[in-house]
Order: C-alpha cells, then structure tokens, then sequence
C-alpha cells in the first residue's frame, strides 16, 4: 500500500476553505427550506447545492484522514 504524503500547512488552508464553504452550503439550503414551496428554479439550486455540499464533505474527511498519523 502506498503511503500518501500531504503537505500539512496546505492541507490545514484547504480544510478551513472546506468548511466555510460547507457552512455557506448549510445556510443557503436552510434558507430554501424555510420557503412554503420552491421555485423550479430553487429546486434544481438545492439539489446541486446538496450534492455539492456531499462533495465537500468527503473532501473534507479524506482530507482528515490523509492527515491522520
């Protein structure tokens, strides 16, 4: 098996980046669910914005365990 080498300061930066943008993600989609019903234009947004938010957290995970001793 071959081992992964990850530059930790990169990583660090991609992580956060990572984050603020899964929490952009998070608020955006609770905005759309508070509406009483969606446009289809809003429907097709909170899809791609679920799937990009999924996206962000795998990213986010394989880059924890890249870091990981």
């Amino acid at each position: 098996m071959q081992k992964i080498l990850v530059d930790q300061e990169s990583a660090t930066v991609q992580m956060v980046r990572l984050r603020e943008r899964h929490g952009e993600l998070e608020r955006r989609l609770a905005e759309l669910e508070r509406h009483l019903s969606l446009t289809p234009d809003e429907q097709v947004e909170r899809s791609v914005l679920k799937k990009e938010k999924l996206r962000t957290k795998d990213a986010l995970q394989r880059l924890g365990a890249a870091r990981a001793p």
